[in-house]
């Protein structure tokens, strides 16, 4: 839930509006628990800049770190950088991957997706420092840490995670990722693999 009551997520909330507005992005806290992204992500929001909007499940319990995650996102399509514009294609051959397509090179666009999560998490931890937030930014991090793993389980398990067992809500994953961006993302440590493999995503 996004508490507007309290002043400094209102001041955050009200940034980000304001932010979308200036860029003509359609804001969206959508009364729900999760929101489809498509046939096989159901998930608690995105930023989409082809379609222009950011949304978010407003009821789901992690609303507020989702909104920060998304706004991520519009900040690195806002700024064009490297990563933005390599990853651009990635998400729709991961997405045909999911629904049983064959898709050459897969591991290559797990991977930019992969590297464009990193990069917006680190964005992510920022911004919550940036506008003094009520989210604890060690465990934010740890999440964050199983949610840029995900993508290197993904190569394994090929199907996206359901809301009540994602990678950054599992227990298993989380207790085993550090609070700390210091792994090494290009490939899963053999305890992450079993952490993975024993979460049932």
């Amino acid at each position: 839930m996004i508490d507007l009551t309290n002043p400094k997520i209102k001041n955050f909330v009200d940034h980000v509006k304001r932010e979308c507005r200036r860029k003509g992005i359609k804001f969206d806290l959508r009364p729900s628990r999760y929101v489809k992204l498509s046939e096989s992500i159901k998930c608690s929001g995105w930023f989409d800049s082809e379609n222009m909007a950011l949304v978010v499940a407003a009821k789901n319990s992690m609303a507020l770190d989702v909104l920060v995650h998304e706004y991520g996102h519009f900040t690195q399509w806002n700024e064009n950088i490297p990563i933005w514009q390599s990853a651009d294609e990635s998400l729709g051959y991961v997405d045909d991957w999911l629904n049983g397509k064959e898709v050459k090179n897969i591991r290559k666009w797990l991977g930019l997706s992969r590297d464009l999560e990193l990069d917006n998490e680190k964005r992510s931890v920022a911004l919550i420092k940036e506008f003094d937030l009520p989210i604890d930014t060690r465990h934010y991090t740890k999440k964050a840490n199983a949610y840029v793993q995900f993508y290197n389980w993904m190569y394994y398990s090929r199907r996206w995670s359901t809301p009540t067992n994602s990678p950054y809500r599992n227990p298993i994953i989380l207790d085993a990722m550090p609070d700390k961006f210091n792994m090494n993302y290009k490939k899963l440590s053999y305890k992450s693999y079993k952490a993975f493999e024993a979460s049932g995503i």
